[in-house]
């Protein structure tokens, strides 16, 4: 282990800085039982100093050897192995927003507080989220995707505390997320840099959510180069919307034969007219009295600053579908990736005398080309991940938008971290299955899939066709019925009972990463975003008198409900699942040692997977019924399991389902298939030697 550890320091930090506080926890956050007093039900007091102590000192530490370097990668530390970032295709991934998973209300004062009464914050931060590990591993999680945890913009936020994704400086760690207890010992940098290190140590990777395409309207690169953003005067902020084009239908991708019409419509015209030049190209003289002042003056916020001075500000990102009902992105803002109008657009605005602007074409860069390219911007986009690399050995990341970005510079986004490390993985944001190919193509290694959408649709055989169709795909998807921008899968048909079945389900579908969304655990109700597949009523999904009732985890202070009654349930689910998975994992990465399983009864609501390993004939079966109501018995035919791998056992070991204990299994019939009995929404796995 390096002697400048981060992880070490913050241990001296917190033996230094220790005082007699103490402050309430979660009691799933203390599973290694350390010392704690209760307070009610899933709740428990510790100090706060000697409980993180204990969790690095006693469930960190005994992982790690001292030849190794936590700093670097896993794949880097390990040298030998080489994947290419194939690795994610083995892995369990938790999705978090630090800033979320660990908030709690320390003091009981009844809401998170930044500072509560204590003086202690209570919203997340990456050293309180060392105390999760132990939950983590528990869970069999060895990947953790963190969404957006670069500075963030608090101009023109939503919410309490604004969107991680307006990002206002790509190479800055959020200030939100560092830790009180450490004081001025350690920087959030430091902090972030520690808990990367733990993660290591125990074989959990670290994967981050970068943004390319967009970023906040007050972004800090706009002090050193404006021109590199859209404009509009202030004055036009009220009447600012995605223009109407007539005659093609509500949410259009755009395509070339779409521009005469585009820019035949007079409400895209009227949206041209808003634009501006930037303000050092209106008064260059102005404009450098104005920089001088905020060089002065860090604490002014840049954009604040040109609203008063120029009456101009950035102007909002939006869709780049046509007709798409969205309103703006009143947070976020478009980079200027090209310095001239789109290719495409030229014969309809070069003799217009146009500024620089936002349409459906200029957003879409990847299909409309400008001909300048804006090199400062795109050498700035490509670093941001070998930056991360370089002062903390993260592992993988997603990236946010990347099928709008030209093609060479997402090839550049794409292939400088890999010249780094060979096998640093890429998650793409391709939602839709056909896009496995070209994201394939283009050097990724999985997509997240329309799992999210798919799985809990029961009754049209969405869940079916996802779960049994993904195996052809070029790339793995993630094996999730929830995102942290969906509905809760808690709240779909089924209920709790659909969260435990999926989450068996998607711990054995064939070329799928299993994904939870924390809080997916807790079977929390209330999304954190609801940004794709949600209903009207969807952010009103707690009880009224719930302090969070209305507020969404993205934009809010907000705090999972870790003490709830049933708050162990999902957890011993994905725990036996996970065991499962250890022992067969080398099998399941495999969809050539799959093999679908079906009913005697045809259009019967069942799902089927059986996994063959060649080397011994042993064969895992999982089998469930996906109606929620009524009970499901029938045959399982083993014909074709039989016929590859030679296994003729009429006995199996149902080794798993949340609905019944392990028992012996002879239920079989003259032809030797399986006689399976299901209770509603009940999911079964056997092995069978």
């Amino acid at each position: 282990m390096s002697e400048n550890s981060t992880l070490h320091k913050l241990c001296q930090v917190l033996r230094n800085k220790r005082t007699n506080l103490t402050y309430e926890i979660p009691s799933l956050w203390n599973r290694m039982r350390f010392h704690s007093e209760p307070v009610r039900d899933g709740v428990e007091r510790v100090n706060p100093y000697d409980f993180l102590l204990e969790t690095i000192e006693k469930t960190i530490f005994p992982y790690a050897h001292e030849s190794r370097d936590y700093r670097t990668s896993i794949a880097l530390a390990d040298g030998h192995l080489q994947t290419g970032g194939d690795w994610i295709k083995r892995a369990s991934v938790y999705s978090m927003q630090v800033r979320t998973s660990t908030s709690w209300d320390h003091d009981g004062s009844g809401y998170v507080e930044r500072e509560n009464s204590v003086g202690m914050k209570d919203t997340g931060t990456f050293v309180k989220t060392l105390a999760l590990i132990p939950h983590l591993l528990y869970m069999g999680i060895d990947t953790l995707f963190l969404l957006p945890i670069s500075q963030h913009s608090h101009k023109n936020k939503k919410g309490e505390f604004g969107s991680p994704y307006a990002v206002q400086d790509f190479f800055a760690i959020d200030e939100e997320l560092k830790e009180t207890l450490t004081g001025d010992e350690m920087t959030v940098e430091e902090e972030f840099a520690a808990f990367v290190e733990a993660c290591h140590m125990v074989g959990i990777r670290v994967v981050i959510d970068v943004i390319p395409r967009t970023c906040a309207r007050d972004n800090r690169l706009i002090l050193e180069n404006p021109e590199w953003f859209y404009w509009i005067p202030l004055t036009e902020v009220d009447y600012y919307h995605p223009p109407y084009v007539p005659g093609i239908g509500e949410n259009v991708k755009p395509e070339f034969a779409f521009l005469p019409m585009v820019y035949n419509s007079e409400d895209v015209w009227q949206h041209l007219r808003r634009f501006s030049m930037a303000p050092n190209l209106i008064d260059a003289e102005k404009w450098d009295r104005v920089r001088n002042t905020l060089l002065e003056h860090p604490e002014e916020n840049v954009l604040a600053m040109i609203e008063r001075e120029f009456g101009l500000t950035t102007a909002p990102a939006f869709s780049d579908c046509i007709n798409d009902p969205q309103p703006p992105w009143s947070d976020v803002t478009y980079f200027r990736l090209f310095l001239d109008h789109p290719l495409a657009a030229a014969p309809y605005v070069n003799d217009a005398n146009i500024a620089p602007y936002i349409l459906f074409d200029s957003i879409k860069s990847n299909q409309f080309r400008g001909n300048e390219i804006n090199e400062p911007v795109w050498e700035m986009l490509a670093d941001i991940i070998p930056h991360y690399q370089r002062e903390y050995g993260i592992d993988g990341a997603r990236i946010d938008m990347g099928h709008a970005l030209p093609v060479d510079l997402a090839q550049r986004i794409l292939e400088q971290p890999r010249a780094i490390d060979s096998n640093f993985s890429f998650i793409a944001e391709e939602l839709i299955e056909s896009g496995a190919w070209a994201a394939k193509d283009a050097g990724y290694n999985m997509i997240i899939g329309y799992g999210f959408y798919k799985e809990p649709r029961f009754n049209t055989h969405e869940t079916h066709q996802f779960l049994y169709d993904s195996r052809f795909l070029p790339l793995p998807v993630f094996a999730a019925g929830e995102t942290a921008d969906t509905r809760r899968l808690a709240t779909r048909e089924g209920g709790r009972k659909a969260s435990r079945l999926l989450t068996v389900l998607n711990g054995f579908m064939p070329n799928g990463v299993p994904m939870t969304n924390s809080g997916l655990e807790l079977y929390e109700t209330q999304p954190m975003n609801t940004g794709l597949d949600c209903r009207p009523e969807e952010a009103y999904q707690l009880f009224p008198t719930d302090p969070y009732f209305g507020k969404l985890a993205f934009f809010d202070a907000y705090q999972f409900h870790w003490d709830h009654p049933e708050r162990d349930e999902m957890i011993e689910v994905m725990h036996q699942v996970a065991e499962i998975r250890r022992r067969w994992l080398d099998v399941l990465v495999d969809p050539n040692h799959f093999e679908p399983l079906v009913l005697n009864e045809p259009f019967a609501p069942f799902i089927g997977f059986a996994w063959l390993r060649p080397e011994t004939n042993d064969t895992l079966l999982v089998v469930a019924n996906t109606n929620m109501v009524d009970a499901l018995r029938g045959v399982v035919t083993l014909d074709g399991v039989r016929r590859r791998n030679w296994n003729a056992s009429r006995f199996a070991e149902m080794v798993y389902s949340p609905d019944s204990w392990p028992y012996a299994e002879h239920s079989f019939d003259d032809n030797w298939n399986l006689l399976v009995d299901l209770k509603p929404g009940e999911v079964k796995v056997y092995e069978m030697r």
